[in-house]
């Protein structure tokens, strides 16, 4: 990957090194073929890289200029009853690896979620005082976000690839799900992120508000 954009020293691990670096390929990722060569999961890196950009297709916005992340600009419609089971599929998930991973609080209040609300539009923002969020917010932004991070492997390039990857779109979740592979043979769990990242190709977003509900937001086509 150093090689890709002329870095052939040591530097290549530093944490900022990439960002940006995926965007340099859009709109169809056609020069990545070779970056992840050297590792054994590099084709199955390639190929959720390869669904990202089809799902976010052009990075030309329509009033001018380019998308600074990958925007799902023309998402495809999907059934609220599949939102809810994707959603429904996703918590159970990252409440298992939570588990796995040490964090037995986290997993409870997961565990507490008793509903799923689908709704349409444009999803208001999070509270950004910690004093106003609740605390399965809490739970989201500062566990489930980070809980790879807690997965002990081997090859200390998957830390490096964590800010490109983060920057794809500025979404935990989607990073997650790009990088799993690298992640997989070290946890004993289903991949946790493939139903949130099935959410995110079809513009549908979270908001947590109560503590134990969820609400999924579809985009208005």
């Amino acid at each position: 990957m150093g090689e890709a954009v002329g870095i052939m020293d040591d530097t290549v691990f530093e944490n900022d090194k990439f960002v940006g670096f995926f965007q340099s390929f859009r709109p169809d990722g056609n020069g990545l073929d070779g970056v992840f060569d050297q590792l054994d999961c590099g084709d199955e890196l390639r190929e959720r890289l390869s669904h990202l950009f089809e799902v976010a297709g052009d990075d030309r916005r329509p009033q001018g200029g380019r998308d600074a992340f990958f925007l799902v600009r023309s998402p495809r419609p999907i059934d609220p009853a599949v939102v809810e089971s994707k959603a429904v599929d996703w918590v159970e998930r990252v409440t298992e690896l939570a588990e796995k991973l040490g964090h037995p609080d986290a997993a409870e209040r997961l565990r507490g979620i008793t509903k799923h609300r689908v709704l349409e539009g444009i999803p208001p923002k999070h509270p950004k005082q910690d004093h106003e969020k609740t605390n399965l917010l809490k739970a989201f932004q500062d566990v489930v976000e980070k809980l790879v991070t807690d997965i002990a492997i081997p090859d200390p390039f998957a830390e490096t690839l964590r800010a490109p990857y983060y920057f794809v779109s500025c979404d935990a979740g989607v990073r997650d799900h790009l990088m799993w592979p690298l992640y997989r043979d070290h946890v004993d769990v289903e991949e946790p992120f493939q139903p949130y990242f099935d959410l995110w190709s079809h513009g549908v977003k979270f908001r947590v508000y109560q503590e134990n509900q969820v609400d999924w937001y579809m985009p208005r086509l």
